[in-house]
């Protein structure tokens, strides 16, 4: 998993669609490129079926986007790597049962990163200056 994170100026006025815009751009898989908007559409789609509490399968969403089913895999693909959305067999959906639990569980997942990294770098650090010769 990569989680990325891209600080981006919020949305001014409350206003669902640049909202879910800001976010995928926040986690950079809705870049300034996808002018159609379809990195949004498909998160939307996933939003809204997690809250119906259902999976849906990348035709599902190809159809609901407008989309082709190729253009369609490849953002779930984008998603998935910023570990957003899980495939279950043939099926898609959100890490978590809402948004909120879903980038609370991707905090959690940063924290214990950061954790082992702090571990390996102390470990890098010992060993480094336990090799470190005596200046004369």
């Amino acid at each position: 998993m990569r989680i990325r994170i891209i600080r981006r100026k919020k949305p001014a006025e409350s206003d669902i669609e640049k909202e879910i815009e800001w976010f995928c751009s926040s986690l950079g898989f809705c870049e300034p490129i996808d002018k159609d908007k379809t990195a949004a559409a498909i998160f939307r789609s996933l939003l809204e079926g997690a809250h119906n509490g259902e999976a849906l399968r990348s035709d599902d969403i190809s159809e609901r986007v407008g989309k082709s089913r190729g253009a369609t895999v490849n953002h779930l693909n984008k998603l998935m790597s910023a570990g957003l959305v899980i495939r279950r067999g043939t099926r898609y959906e959100l890490r978590e049962q809402n948004l909120h639990n879903t980038i609370c569980e991707m905090r959690r997942d940063m924290e214990r990163m950061f954790q082992d990294m702090e571990e390996v770098s102390r470990q890098i650090d010992e060993h480094i200056q336990t090799r470190r010769k005596p200046r004369d």
